[in-house]
């Protein structure tokens, strides 16, 4: 017979073990961070130099897509850096137009609304004035990160303001995704609201993050859609993303949409 004691000390030995699983899986996630930010800063400067030598040789512009954003348009907790949203995104828009597309991806993993307002809008400004690169789809990811903040109501809308009226006309701005029945949950939904209300009235596209996640049963969005350390999208789940995408900006690209499932791995431009 197994003394009591005996049970104790198993049943508390296997909590341990199962915590130090979930911070393995956890850290997954965590070390994607630097390699991702690599590859997208090593892309992003491979993308402006060939930009300029095409101009030099007198070579039309693809379409260029800049993309702003949190640790969601890095791809952080999908299989690879181009199994995000992002790069899906991208590689549909080449389907959907028939033409070539420079990707463009100044999103910083951690960002919070003011990290888009500062450096992020300040590297759109400066690449057009430098460069003369003007994108033709913007898209941005943001507030995810903000829910933890306790920032009051009033300055969170202040700064939600701040963003839908500086971000470049017409960008595909979403929602917060669904927190789940929690405080949390509460919070994101409030930031999904001023999304919506500011970025509607200064001419954005909102793209319905919360409605989609939120309309999932709650056991598969858990497990379904999240990267292992419960806080990321999955791949799965950025195939979905990227799917809200393409049928909000089809229509006004006039172009047809497609099934982002279908839709061939992207192949950096550059």
């Amino acid at each position: 017979m197994v003394s009591r004691s005996t049970a104790a000390a198993w049943g508390v030995g296997a909590v341990f073990a199962g915590s130090q699983v979930l911070v393995r899986r956890a850290r997954r996630v965590a070390h994607q961070r630097r390699p991702y930010a690599r590859f997208w800063e090593y892309r992003n400067l491979a993308v402006v130099e060939k930009l300029a030598r095409n101009r030099d040789a007198g070579i039309p512009d693809p379409l260029i897509y800049i993309a702003l954003g949190d640790s969601a348009a890095q791809g952080l907790g999908a299989s690879s850096v181009i199994d995000g949203y992002v790069p899906r995104l991208a590689a549909a828009l080449g389907d959907m137009t028939g033409r070539e597309v420079a990707l463009i991806n100044l999103s910083v993993s951690g960002a919070v609304i003011p990290s888009v307002l500062t450096h992020q809008l300040m590297a759109v400004q400066g690449l057009e004035c430098q460069e003369g690169i003007v994108p033709d789809i913007v898209t941005c990811d943001i507030g995810g990160n903000d829910v933890g903040y306790g920032m009051d109501v009033m300055s969170m809308s202040d700064l939600v303001q701040s963003l839908t009226a500086s971000l470049p006309d017409g960008t595909y701005l979403a929602d917060v995704p669904s927190f789940g029945p929690t405080p949390s949950g509460r919070r994101a939904r409030e930031i999904s609201e001023m999304i919506h209300s500011y970025g509607e009235r200064d001419g954005h596209h909102i793209i319905p993050l919360e409605e989609f996640t939120a309309g999932l049963p709650l056991p598969t969005y858990l497990f379904g859609f999240h990267a292992t350390d419960f806080f990321h999208p999955n791949t799965h789940a950025y195939q979905h993303w990227a799917q809200l995408w393409v049928d909000a900006i089809a229509p006004d690209l006039n172009a047809p949409t497609v099934d982002v499932a279908d839709v061939a791995a992207y192949q950096p431009w550059a």
